[in-house]
């Protein structure tokens, strides 16, 4: 018996030495709400009552004299007001004028009481040299001197009675009827000459199965393309809508909805002249997806271009068509063994018609090039290194520049933040335009000589300052947010938390949210809201005080969300680990990280752990469940995505692959159901239009095939959603209940919202 106890505590002190976390978190007694009521009332109130809790975060500027100068009004605390004038020139923020003293002086006017701190004046204006203002305020118009701080009120200036203001009436010549006409009889192309009452056929095998169909005018209209269709076979998805608001019988509701796999519509590319009113065929290969092409006509209108996306997204080309003769040559050839993410696609034709600006991740990191239309071989990177072009803000081609964000460019910042910059077409003079630690947001002056950069972080309100939009030099500061009422209010800053991926090399980041009433000393049971969509990055970079993960955590959860590998603006390595692959969701790193987080905060419970989400969240909660049931406890999916071959052709074959193989089906939530372990509730919309609804019922018969509890809440008329309020309720029951052990107020006794 000693024996035996001694190898007890042997085995107890050498586990507590390799694990101290675990060590830590044994003392701590778990945090369960004494007033569970309370708790439910002070989470719906998070939803509203961080409303108008802050004040000068938001800048929007009224630019005046081109934009020497701009002026902009806040809204602060107890319905004050404030304007401010800012000279763009002399770098100077000032209010646009002594609130106190011009409502004083309004009092005395008016003879009443005008609190200057809160007047709601229209049609302010400036003189050049800022030694004035004008302003409007009940009907009448006041001016304001800097100098000597004194307020006049100005006449009314009425329309002198010699000058008569008379409306011309300008009758528009009706629009020319263009000589030549396209038209389409018994399925085939048919040319029409207006002016000589002519018709020249152009084709002889069209059918109904097989029609011709107009595409697009040559600006000069001498040439018209036109394109034969060979009809697809998409599929039909249909919608019982069991409460409609004009019938107690319910209503089937079917549309077309492409799948992947579905065969599109194809088209073969023709070209007609009007001045030989001949036709002849584009020496291309047939346009099998994504619909007929879109065309661009160039310089001359001696040729046009147009995208080709092959099917399985793995080849994009940009195409030119000689309107001569037919024949093509490919400007742009994208190819890759995994997919071209064509949620980044951008492309701008100057007007010039000679140059393309084509975004691709040829270098693992999407960039900019330019194209010569011409050659196609002259390509020159606009932008290039480890980082990544996130959008392109605007084009400026006369001057021969452009701006736009990119992120991962500051190695002492979080990746995923966003920064502008400025670079010439040709690559050169790369410049910075904003600076600060956290996500920028800019807004262009009329001439884009100024620039308002905004930033923030989840942690830090928004700053503002004026720039130089040719430098990025700050010129002045103009705001920083004010949250001390929030502050007043309970709310907690979210904390940035980063911690090494599966790799054990690859940072992954992540954000943490603790209830307002919290104490370090209890441990919480952690829930995780996941959205790892391929198509972005999700979890938030700038300020906000008002999430789902927020409103739940007032329940006494610790709240999380986590950005993995499989999802975007990390490179293409790391966004390749979604590619036949979106059963993973990221949920190794995202289960690496959340042990990092209990290793460092021992209050973060991960042995008792949920997860929820939307859509392609309640896929990947789902998948939680079913794949990690040795981590996840808990889940709530609502209109989730649970079979990749019933939800949307583009989203799926995008980061799916094509054809559609095994691994659709192998990943599918519904083939996994008999993995289920956890407590799972599922949510779905019957009037779902985003994701069918037989997503999450193949699930559930699924399921109950797999003699596997779960519960189901289907929302009559509901659309793509998290499940509106009810279904909030629904999902903060489900996670008190099974991650507190507690049994939810009665509702039907207590009412709801809670009073």
């Amino acid at each position: 018996m000693v024996r035996s106890a001694s190898i007890t505590f042997l085995f107890l002190t050498v586990f507590l030495t390799l694990h101290p976390q675990y060590a830590i978190a044994k003392k701590l007694k778990p945090y369960q709400p004494s007033d569970l009521l309370e708790h439910y009332r002070q989470a719906h109130a998070s939803i509203n009552d961080v409303n108008n809790k802050m004040i000068r975060h938001r800048v929007r500027p009224n630019w005046i004299e081109g934009d020497n100068k701009f002026w902009y009004k806040l809204d602060l605390h107890g319905n004050k007001r404030e304007w401010v004038v800012v000279d763009c020139l002399a770098g100077t923020r000032q209010l646009a004028f002594d609130h106190t003293a011009v409502g004083k002086q309004l009092s005395e006017l008016l003879q009443k009481d005008v609190d200057g701190s809160k007047l709601n004046i229209s049609d302010l204006q400036f003189d050049k040299d800022l030694t004035y203002c004008e302003f409007k305020f009940e009907n009448s118009r006041y001016r304001f001197k800097y100098k000597d701080k004194q307020l006049e009120k100005l006449a009314q200036f009425l329309t002198p009675p010699n000058i008569v203001t008379t409306s011309t009436l300008i009758t528009q010549k009706e629009a020319e009827i263009p000589r030549w006409d396209f038209a389409i009889k018994d399925h085939n192309a048919v040319l029409v000459d207006n002016e000589n009452k002519q018709e020249y056929l152009l084709t002889t095998d069209g059918t109904v199965e097989t029609p011709y169909q107009f595409n697009k005018w040559s600006p000069t209209r001498k040439h018209v393309a036109f394109m034969k269709v060979q009809p697809g076979d998409l599929s039909q998805v249909h919608l019982l809508e069991s409460s409609p608001k004009d019938s107690i019988k319910a209503k089937l509701h079917t549309r077309t909805y492409a799948q992947p796999g579905d065969r599109f519509d194809s088209f073969k590319l023709f070209i007609a002249s009007t001045e030989t009113q001949k036709s002849y065929a584009v020496d291309a290969d047939i346009i099998d997806y994504h619909g007929p092409p879109r065309l661009q006509w160039h310089e001359n209108n001696d040729f046009f271009t147009y995208q080709k996306d092959d099917r399985g997204h793995q080849r994009v080309r940009v195409i030119a068509v000689s309107a001569a003769d037919g024949t093509t040559r490919t400007i742009i050839d994208e190819k890759t063994d995994t997919f071209i993410n064509q949620i980044k696609f951008f492309r701008h034709y100057t007007k010039d018609g000679k140059r393309l600006v084509w975004a691709s991740e040829r270098s693992d990191w999407n960039h900019l090039y330019l194209y010569d239309l011409h050659s196609g071989q002259r390509i020159i990177p606009i932008t290039s290194g480890e980082w990544a072009v996130k959008k392109v803000h605007s084009v400026h081609e006369k001057e021969g520049y452009l701006i736009f964000s990119a992120v991962g460019t500051e190695s002492d910042e979080d990746p995923y933040h966003e920064h502008y910059f400025r670079v010439n077409l040709d690559g050169s003079n790369l410049t910075k335009l904003t600076d600060g630690d956290g996500t920028h947001k800019i807004q262009l002056s009329p001439t884009r000589r100024f620039l308002i950069d905004e930033y923030s972080r989840i942690d830090q309100p928004p700053i503002h300052t004026l720039r130089n939009a040719t430098t990025g030099k700050v010129i002045c500061r103009l705001e920083i947010a004010d949250i001390s009422q929030l502050v007043e209010l309970g709310f907690n800053l979210p904390e940035r938390f980063v911690a090494k991926g599966r790799d054990g090399k690859t940072n992954i980041y992540g954000m943490v949210y603790r209830p307002r009433i919290f104490d370090p000393k209890f441990s919480y049971p952690v829930v995780e809201y996941i959205y790892a969509g391929p198509h972005d990055s999700h979890v938030p970079k700038s300020f906000m005080t008002r999430m789902r993960m927020f409103h739940l955590a007032e329940l006494g959860f610790i709240t999380v969300m986590v950005d993995g590998m499989g999802t975007d603006n990390r490179g293409k390595d790391f966004h390749d680990v979604c590619w036949k692959n979106l059963q993973d969701s990221g949920l190794p790193d995202h289960i690496t990280w959340l042990k990092a987080l209990n290793a460092k905060y021992p209050h973060c419970d991960i042995s008792n752990l949920g997860i929820f989400g939307t859509s392609a969240g309640g896929q990947s909660s789902t998948a939680a469940l079913l794949h990690h049931s040795d981590f996840y406890r808990v889940a709530v999916s609502s209109c989730g995505c649970h079979d990749n071959r019933v939800d949307k052709h583009w989203w799926n074959e995008q980061w799916m692959g094509y054809p559609i193989e095994e691994h659709y089906k192998n990943q599918s939530n519904t083939t996994n159901a008999n993995l289920l372990k956890g407590n799972l509730l599922l949510m779905v919309g019957e009037m779902d239009t985003n994701v069918p609804p037989e997503s999450t019922y193949q699930l559930v018969n699924a399921l109950i095939k797999s003699k596997k509890e779960f519960d189901l809440l289907v929302v009559p008329g509901m659309g793509h959603s998290s499940g509106g309020e009810y279904g909030q309720r629904r999902r903060w029951d489900y996670f008190v209940r099974h991650l507190h052990g507690l049994t939810p107020p009665n509702w039907n006794e207590h009412g709801y919202p809670p009073q």
